[in-house]
């Protein structure tokens, strides 16, 4: 499973060969459990391993001065983190598992030794990169309008579950809790509360507890303004490897 997770990722983001194929599908993977609220990396960390989220919700987060959160990407299945280990620098963020996580783990040198071979590769990892800071840019961009924010967000997460195949019939759950998505939207659950009110009174989208269910995702679009080209996905819709 790991290798599957993380193989559809690199796809997403580059083209490979069966040569490259094969080199990720002998990554010889280990998966370790987190807890909900525990933190799969810390702040000044440097982590010996590259990590693949297997299951569940995780985010990167900092903490201000007065010791309140800031979420700055959230993770799902499939995405990976602690790219550190390559480079050998200590981690400025921290890692969250925001539900039960399976973390698939990897060692730092063993993707070394593939981005050698792999330039493809190499390729998908900085696309990654690029991706994560695009994200982050976006809400930045958007942070002025909270409607707008929180609206926005909710496509990008419906448009990266629909990647891995987590959406159906415009359904598809948010495990996360008023106050984390306030974490990322610079907001308090109080008014991510409201916004989620406007947003359901305009029948833009509806909540049944974790389950976010969106009637016309155009119309959701079109009205935050969305476009996910900012996420690259998909560069490609697959690949054979994948089905297997």
């Amino acid at each position: 499973m790991p290798a599957k997770l993380f193989l559809n990722r690199l796809c997403q983001l580059a083209d490979l060969e069966e040569l490259d194929v094969d080199l990720v599908q002998s990554i010889p993977w280990s998966s370790v459990s987190v807890k909900r609220g525990r933190d799969i990396l810390q702040v000044g960390d440097r982590p010996g391993y590259v990590y693949v989220i297997e299951s569940g919700w995780a985010a990167r987060y900092s903490v201000r001065r007065n010791g309140s959160r800031r979420i700055t990407g959230f993770m799902l299945p499939g995405d990976f983190c602690g790219i550190h280990a390559v480079t050998g620098e200590a981690m400025e963020h921290a890692i969250v598992a925001l539900t039960d996580c399976e973390v698939a783990r990897v060692q730092a040198n063993v993707i070394e030794q593939a981005v050698a071979v792999s330039p493809a590769i190499g390729k998908a990892l900085w696309r990654a990169k690029l991706t994560d800071e695009a994200i982050l840019r976006m809400w930045l961009l958007n942070s002025q309008d909270a409607e707008t924010a929180l609206a926005h967000l909710i496509c990008e997460l419906h448009t990266r579950a629909d990647a891995i195949g987590a959406v159906r019939d415009g359904r598809f759950l948010v495990p996360v809790i008023q106050e984390q998505l306030g974490d990322a939207l610079g907001l308090t659950a109080v008014h991510v509360n409201r916004m989620m009110k406007k947003l359901r009174l305009a029948g833009l989208v509806e909540f049944e507890g974790h389950e976010v269910i969106i009637p016309d995702i155009a119309a959701l679009e079109s009205a935050c303004g969305f476009s996910p080209s900012y996420l690259h996905l998909p560069l490609v819709t697959g690949h054979p490897a994948l089905a297997a």
